[in-house]
């Protein structure tokens, strides 16, 4: 009598550590997600800033010159800007419209704290208006407020043959009455960490209150 040696099927169809390594994939991809979001870092401007609430926010409402003139390095410290490339930092990061400005312009923004926790901005030169933004705000626990334009992209199969984009931006008040700009990107996904191509980005600018 022939006896067959072939394995038969278990009952589910699944073999022992099927399912323990559809799992561990599971895991891994949500700590890729988890890693892969763009976070900000408090250690940069937590010297620097007045923690709002709810009592004092309105104290953000104010005229900013348009163009940083300080930069809160990883380290603490708040460095002195000359002439450099940000100028358009603050725009970019509210507004959709794509705006060419000039360091040597006359470049001003008017922010004002709305009720229903909305803010406005107001990019002027020489008081002519140039564009005019409002976004919601939440206010964090940190005492800044989180502008509500942040967004999160994803494209193909997201960490596996594909990647995620993130961004996201909060301002605060500084200890002088200026303005703190916090600003956080990333850009990552399987392919881009295995040829160590991801980016990301966290940054702080200060700007000069005019009034």
């Amino acid at each position: 009598m022939n006896t067959s040696n072939s394995i038969k099927p278990r009952a589910n169809g699944v073999r022992p550590n099927q399912k323990t390594i559809s799992f561990k994939l599971a895991i891994f991809i949500l700590g890729l997600f988890l890693s892969g979001c763009a976070s900000f870092s408090d250690r940069t401007i937590n010297q620097y800033k007045v923690k709002l609430s709810e009592e004092n926010v309105s104290r953000l409402s104010g005229t900013y010159r348009l163009f940083p003139d300080l930069i809160y390095t990883k380290r603490g410290d708040a460095e002195i800007l000359g002439y450099q490339r940000k100028t358009e930092q603050f725009h970019r990061h509210i507004s959709k419209n794509k705006i060419d400005f000039s360091p040597s312009d006359n470049l001003s923004v008017d922010v004002k704290v709305l009720e229903n926790n909305q803010i406005s901005f107001l990019f002027k030169k020489d008081n002519f208006l140039l564009d005019s933004v409002t976004l919601s705000a939440k206010l964090q626990s940190r005492g800044l407020l989180l502008l509500g334009n942040k967004y999160v992209k994803f494209h193909g199969v997201p960490y596996i043959l594909g990647g995620s984009e993130s961004a996201k931006t909060r301002i605060g008040l500084a200890s002088d009455g200026g303005l703190i700009l916090n600003h956080a990107h990333d850009r990552s996904g399987a392919l881009l960490l295995f040829i160590a191509a991801g980016r990301s980005s966290d940054y702080a600018y200060h700007f000069k209150r005019i009034k």
